[in-house]
């Protein structure tokens, strides 16, 4: 199957944050890749098979019309819309990449949803070399959080990485739903008791970064006895 050399993504389904427009789709997954690579030890994320969840389209289309290196991306998303469009105007013309949607109950995204507890794996098979959940764990509950770190540890290689970026703050106790009557906009994690959550799902930290460009706080994590 030939590759794709170019993709737009229509305006409606870019839901991006109106900063991120602005410096354009393209640009900014390029500093977020380059910067993940970075973390990973790596010039570029060639050779990887990438696991995104809540995957939106703002990687998808930045590996393609940058012409990334990778070797297979899966990108899950509970917005259907936006894995109907990925399906056919990318998954059915590049083989590299697949895109699945999720049913699962978010009070922002998704609230008439079965439970994030109710699944025991995620809605792909297969192991990852590289799990990534940018602006994910920023709209989950803890209980949501803890599970989403144990179905990443039955997903990832052994010498595999789950990297993810969250809203911490150190005046929080363990959790606090930031915004009044907005479920789950911001939900701001003490940062210790975010890295318990993980390494109670069999994660061990290897680098935390503060925020940066088009990004909050971010954790790399690899399994635990890798």
């Amino acid at each position: 199957m030939p590759r794709l050399q170019f993709v737009s993504v229509p305006s409606h389904l870019q839901r991006n944050a109106p900063t991120v427009l602005a410096d354009g789709i393209d640009e900014t997954g390029l500093s977020l890749l380059s910067g993940l690579a970075r973390r990973i030890g790596r010039p570029d994320l060639g050779g990887l098979d990438l696991l995104d969840l809540g995957c939106g389209v703002r990687f998808t289309q930045t590996l393609i019309n940058r012409d990334l290196p990778f070797s297979s991306y899966t990108g899950i998303e509970v917005f259907r819309p936006v894995v109907d469009w990925l399906k056919e105007h990318v998954e059915q013309h590049d083989d590299r990449f697949r895109f699945v949607h999720w049913n699962v109950q978010n009070s922002r995204y998704n609230p008439q949803a079965p439970p994030m507890n109710t699944h025991q794996t995620f809605p792909v098979a297969g192991s990852y070399d590289l799990i990534m959940a940018f602006s994910l764990v920023t709209h989950l509950a803890p209980q949501d959080a803890a599970h989403l770190f144990r179905l990443a540890r039955r997903a990832v290689r052994p010498d595999g990485f789950l990297f993810f970026s969250a809203f911490c703050d150190d005046c929080v106790d363990q959790f606090e739903d930031r915004v009044p009557g907005k479920p789950l906009l911001k939900a701001y994690y003490n940062k210790k008791y975010l890295e318990n959550l993980f390494g109670e799902a069999g994660w061990t930290l290897v680098s935390y970064e503060e925020p940066s460009d088009y990004i909050m706080h971010s954790f790399l994590c690899r399994p635990v006895n890798s």
